[in-house]
C-alpha cells in the first residue's frame, strides 16, 4: 500500500488555479489544517466523502479543487481517497484534523469533540456515485495500517457523530448526511478481513 504525503501546510507548494496550497493558507492567515490534540488517544475512525462538484461539475473528483475547499473552509482529514484507489495522506495522525466539527459519539460513549480522538478518511465521491472498489481496497488496508498504531474500537460515519443529536445539543447548525446510504460498511469490513 503506497501513501502519497500531500500535508496541507505553508510547506506544500502544489499549485491549484495558479496559486500554492502555502499561498491559499496565507491568504486565510494560517499555516496548516489542523491542530494539536488533548493527548495521544486515538481510538476512532471516521469516514467521510467530498467532492468538488459545487465548485466544477464538470470535474467533481478533481484533487486539485478538493484541496482548494480544504483551505477556503479551513477544513481537513487526515485521509483522502481518489476515485482510483490512491490515498494521500493530509494531515499527520499525531495532529488533530478538522474534520468532525461539532460532533458527539452516538451511545452510552457521548464524547465530544470528536476530532480530538479520530482520524478522518475522506473517499471521494458525491451524494449519487457511490465508492468505487478501488476506493473499498484500499479503504481496507488503510484502516488495517492505522490498526497497527492505535487502539481503533469504533468506524463511524461522519453522520453517526454530527448529525440530529449534535444539531439538538447545539454544536452545529446542520446534519451531516455523509457518508450516506450508498457506502457499504459491510464491505468495508470484508475488505479489511481479505487485506
Amino acid at each position: 500500500m503506497k501513501i502519497v504525503k500531500c500535508f496541507i501546510n505553508i510547506n506544500n507548494t502544489y499549485k491549484v488555479r495558479e496559486k500554492s496550497i502555502s499561498d491559499l493558507l496565507q491568504l486565510k492567515n494560517i499555516s496548516e489544517l489542523w491542530g494539536n490534540r488533548i493527548d495521544n488517544c486515538i481510538d476512532t475512525v471516521i469516514i467521510h466523502y467530498i467532492s468538488a462538484i459545487e465548485k466544477d461539475k464538470e470535474k467533481p473528483y478533481n484533487f486539485g479543487s478538493i484541496l482548494e475547499i480544504f483551505c477556503e473552509f479551513k477544513v481537513s482529514s487526515h485521509y483522502l481517497i481518489d476515485r482510483n484507489g490512491k490515498i494521500y495522506q493530509l494531515v499527520p495522525e499525531i495532529k488533530k484534523a478538522w474534520h468532525c466539527g461539532g460532533s458527539i459519539m452516538p451511545g452510552s460513549d457521548l464524547r465530544e469533540g470528536v476530532n480530538d480522538f479520530s482520524i478522518g478518511i475522506e473517499l471521494v465521491a458525491t451524494a449519487v456515485s457511490g465508492f468505487t472498489e478501488s476506493q473499498y481496497n484500499s479503504l481496507g488496508l488503510l484502516c488495517n495500517d492505522i490498526e497497527k498504531r492505535w487502539n481503533i474500537t469504533a468506524y463511524l460515519g461522519h453522520e453517526e457523530i454530527a448529525g440530529e443529536n449534535a444539531v439538538k445539543l447545539g454544536m452545529r447548525k446542520d446534519i451531516t448526511r455523509d457518508p450516506g446510504p450508498l457506502f457499504d460498511w459491510k464491505y468495508l469490513y470484508k475488505k479489511k478481513e481479505a487485506s
